[in-house]
């Protein structure tokens, strides 16, 4: 009996372990493949931003969408989209922006308050289930993983 308790202990941490050793592995995977793409395509990126072309980028392998935002203080944030999946409440969105101002920010330019974190800074809700990660690649290029 106590080796059958045992064994259902093991199961469990594992089948604990699986869904936040993955977690770790993919956000680490997606982090490496985000800065090699700014880091490779700096001067691109760069003259895009100069030109005002901002679409320009979206012909990076890697880069599946852009968006262009002006933060409430009317700084400019573009919003490059690599990866994601899932649905709310449970959907994960990996990509990098550009900051006018180079300061981390929140989603999409959002005004939310970052607490410095690792090499990063993040934010997550007090009630629910949402966060954010962003981590500083180059001057005004950032990182973003987003959980919602």
């Amino acid at each position: 009996m106590k080796k059958a308790i045992v064994i259902f202990l093991i199961i469990i941490i594992v089948l604990y372990l699986i869904p936040t050793v993955t977690g770790h592995i993919i956000s680490y995977s997606n982090r490496t493949r985000i800065s090699n793409i700014i880091r490779n395509n700096l001067d691109f990126l760069n003259g895009s931003i100069d030109n005002g072309s901002y679409k320009d980028a979206l012909e990076i392998n890697g880069i599946e969408d852009m968006l262009f935002f002006e933060t409430d203080e009317g700084n400019t944030y573009i919003d490059y989209f690599i990866s994601g999946f899932g649905i709310v409440p449970s959907g994960m969105y990996y990509g990098f922006y550009y900051h006018s101002v180079d300061e981390p920010t929140g989603f999409q330019g959002t005004n939310v308050k970052l607490a410095k974190d690792g090499q990063g800074w993040s934010w997550k809700e007090s009630i629910g289930y949402n966060w954010y990660y962003t981590e500083k690649i180059e001057d005004h290029w950032y990182y973003y993983e987003a959980g919602f």
